[in-house]
């Protein structure tokens, strides 16, 4: 994978790597507190001459500009993922979203639908998706606290922090290899990620989405939903409510699976996937 720079607006840079050379053009998006790296257990079983793979690192995370702005709302993010499909001149692409990536790529969806955008999302695959509104985890209410919030991420060791999340992320223990175990404590190390964490957190207003159900059935792009059985974040009641709502997808639940099926079953997940993209390029399946 090749590092590159998107210049978005104001100058932000927005750092995403590229590879394979296929016709398929994929734009992976991350969750919460996550990075680009995310995906790298995945990337290695899409065949480069098939598929021509973006991964982005969102405003506030990963390698990506973190500026003060108070601008993380899953609508900017959403608007942000758009200007990136344009620069890069495709007309139609695949978008992928793991949990808050998830929720952007289904609004840049809906906000398609209301602009003249000159591509088209072709295909859409959600990853145990944050689409509806839902209590908090703990670690979340606790960044949007006004006083204790800024002190809340840096008074707590990064490696008890990362002990918390991978515990709660992935179901199978075996799964927390020392790789992945770095990958996350890197996740929450850096300067400005503490204030993109607590600024995107804030930013989350539950009443914004107490009607989203009805956007979502409105979407007539063809989704995979995978979810896992044992997701502790989002719970899989979501994604069957999710499947209910787009009324044209399909929905995949991995047993003995926690949130991040992508990390803990990589092999399993790409499977959904391309038989999801042979099912979807032949009308009579």
């Amino acid at each position: 994978m090749e590092s590159r720079i998107f210049q978005y607006r104001d100058h932000l840079q927005i750092h995403y790597q590229v590879g394979g050379h296929g016709p398929l053009p994929l734009i992976f998006l991350h969750g919460f507190a996550a990075s680009l790296t995310t995906w790298h257990d995945i990337v290695p079983f899409f065949p480069a001459d098939r598929f021509r793979i973006f991964l982005i690192d969102m405003k506030g995370f990963g390698l990506s500009a973190k500026p003060r702005d108070g601008a993380y709302t899953i609508e900017d993010q959403a608007v942000m993922v758009r200007s990136f499909i344009r620069e890069l001149g495709f007309s139609s692409v695949i978008l992928i979203g793991h949990s808050f990536g998830g929720g952007v790529a289904l609004l840049a969806c809906l906000q398609m639908q209301s602009e003249r955008d000159p591509f088209t999302v072709e295909k859409l695959v959600l990853i145990g998706c944050a689409a509806y509104p839902q209590r908090l985890p703990k670690f979340f209410r606790r960044l949007k606290t006004p006083l204790l919030g800024p002190l809340f991420i840096r008074i707590i060791p990064v490696r008890l922090m990362t002990r918390r999340t991978v515990s709660q992320v992935f179901f199978e223990a075996s799964s927390v290899t020392p790789e992945r175990f770095e990958r996350y404590t890197r996740y929450f190390r850096g300067k400005g990620i503490p204030y993109a964490m607590r600024a995107t957190v804030k930013c989350i207003d539950p009443e914004a989405y107490t009607h989203i159900d009805e956007r979502y059935r409105e979407l007539s792009v063809r989704t995979l939903i995978i979810w896992g059985e044992e997701d502790r974040i989002v719970k899989l009641k979501h994604g069957l409510r999710l499947h209910e709502d787009l009324s044209n997808s399909r929905l995949k639940i991995m047993e003995k699976c926690g949130h991040n099926p992508h990390e803990e079953r990589p092999a399993e997940t790409f499977a959904a996937m391309e038989a999801f993209f042979a099912a979807a390029d032949d009308p009579s399946k």
